[in-house]
């Protein structure tokens, strides 16, 4: 898995400390069919699932995917303008595909 990260998103991540974390999780509420999206944080969620360590030269990565699955690409980068929030996107898309 490659990393792609913006400038923007990693002055972020290092502003808050270094460490993303970056997951795919399905709605609490969905119906068959429905995939996963994919989530960033600066803080560790709420989970006892193992996260792995992914390789990028400023930032402190973990990961975890569904069904141990990986994207050839991940990106990162920065949405919103009034309160910017770091994103991840699974080959481009913020859906786990």
């Amino acid at each position: 898995m490659r990393v792609q990260a913006s400038p923007d998103a990693v002055a972020h991540v290092l502003a808050a400390g270094g460490v993303l974390w970056v997951w795919a999780a399905y709605p609490k509420r969905c119906c068959a069919g429905t995939p996963a999206y994919m989530h960033a944080a600066t803080s560790r969620p709420r989970s006892d699932l193992p996260f792995g360590r992914v390789s990028h030269p400023e930032l402190e990565i973990w990961f975890r995917a569904p069904g141990g699955r990986e994207p050839d690409v991940l990106e990162i980068g920065m949405h919103g303008r009034r309160n910017p929030k770091v994103e991840a996107y699974w080959d481009g898309c913020l859906m786990a595909l």
